[in-house]
């Protein structure tokens, strides 16, 4: 990501801006874990300020005062988590500040155990009906403070390990299954989609997801510079996400370093890319911040975030079914309706499609910027019973036999 600078050429740190009326400004979270935001008119000045916030956050912190609350670990391990990108921490708080802010935040760290945890879930789950994803996610907004506070010597035993496992064995509790859609569905709706008169300006973005597999957030973050053409490469470097709290969409790196990589590209959507891009020569370029150039945008020039994507996917997908049903009552015949999916489904149709094909795990995974092989084993252990049935069909012979 390119480095923000003022008007001096003088590159600003996380969190510091230049304002239209000329001050600076620097906003952080606070102790008691609220943002927060100062001025100066010079940048010197700015940063001695900064110093003495940072100074007042590691001197408030520094105590290892039994008495110290979740609240206030929370507080501690935020300050110390400036590695998270912008959408993470935004996610982290939230899912933190909604659930556990206001029912456990106030307890003592050291008074906690193991069974308050469990209670604590088991209250999340029977009285707030939490799903299984969003309770991981708080889960996973406690487990940090819960180990530093443990390391710092506060807690004895990490009272939250194996909780999370605990719930899910009570409650028997599966993650969703992903759910990929078969190529013949696929097909269904792009035909719908380019004959749509609703639909058809967005069938674009669709194929573009369906033949690269890309996550929604990096289409959104896709720029012109990063297809090539002449060696039918598109390469995968930045997303674009909206942060609810400052009510901005803002351009970062993704989700991981392994998200950042090149992807092959095949020649239907060399031919699809091409004529949008002549199409966009004389047009304004859609831009966000100091970036500009992005390949899929709004009518206003400004980049999609996965919530615009996902809302006209999910419009498609109704106006199909609605005019499935209608066709297959005039021909008295039951409708062969798609069922519930998302545009991160055509990922895992994507990525499912490799699979079936037999490309080598290894590739397979770099061109989905898995962070693990172990997410593309999944997949690929889960590709079509029917590929499974013919294989085991073509070797049957050699199997034992009685004559």
């Amino acid at each position: 990501m390119k480095k923000r600078k003022d008007k001096y050429g003088r590159v600003l740190k996380e969190g510091e801006g230049l304002r239209k009326d000329g001050l600076y400004q620097y906003r952080y979270n606070g102790i008691d874990g609220k943002r927060k935001t100062v001025y100066a008119k010079t940048l010197d000045a700015l940063r001695e300020k900064e110093q003495e916030i940072h100074s007042d956050i590691y001197n408030g912190f520094c105590n290892t005062d039994k008495s110290i609350t979740v609240n206030q670990m929370f507080a501690r391990c935020a300050a110390n988590r400036q590695f998270l990108k912008p959408k993470s921490r935004e996610v982290y708080e939230y899912s933190y500040g909604r659930h556990a802010k206001n029912t456990i935040g106030d307890k003592k760290m050291r008074d906690i155990k193991y069974s308050d945890m469990v209670l604590y879930f088991k209250y999340l789950a029977d009285e707030k009906h939490l799903s299984l994803s969003a309770m991981r996610s708080i889960y996973h907004s406690l487990v940090p403070l819960f180990k530093m506070a443990l390391r710092d010597g506060i807690i004895k035993i990490d009272p939250i390990d194996g909780v999370f496992a605990e719930i899910r064995k009570m409650y028997q509790l599966t993650p969703n299954k992903r759910s990929a859609v078969s190529q013949e569905n696929l097909n269904k709706l792009a035909n719908f989609i380019a004959n749509s008169r609703k639909d058809s300006k967005y069938l674009n973005i669709f194929l573009t997801l369906a033949l690269t597999g890309m996550r929604v957030s990096e289409l959104c973050g896709l720029m012109w510079d990063d297809i090539d053409f002449e060696n039918e490469t598109i390469s995968v470097k930045r997303t674009v996400v909206y942060l609810s709290k400052e009510a901005k969409k803002i351009v970062q790196t993704p989700k991981s370093e392994s998200g950042i990589r090149q992807i092959p590209m095949m020649s239907k959507l060399k031919d699809i890319l091409l004529e949008m891009y002549e199409n966009q020569k004389d047009m304004p370029p859609t831009t966000c911040g100091e970036y500009s150039g992005f390949v899929f945008g709004t009518k206003t020039g400004a980049p999609y975030i996965a919530k615009d994507v996902e809302d006209k996917f999910r419009n498609a997908l109704k106006h199909y079914n609605a005019y499935e049903t209608e066709q297959a009552e005039k021909e008295n015949r039951p409708p062969e309706l798609i069922e519930k999916c998302s545009p991160h489904s055509m990922r895992h149709s994507f990525c499912s499609l490799l699979c079936e094909n037999d490309l080598n795990i290894k590739t397979i995974q770099e061109i989905m910027g898995h962070k693990n092989v172990a997410t593309t084993i999944n997949i690929y252990s889960e590709v079509s019973d029917t590929k499974k049935r013919n294989e085991l069909r073509q070797i049957e012979e050699k199997f034992i036999s009685i004559n």
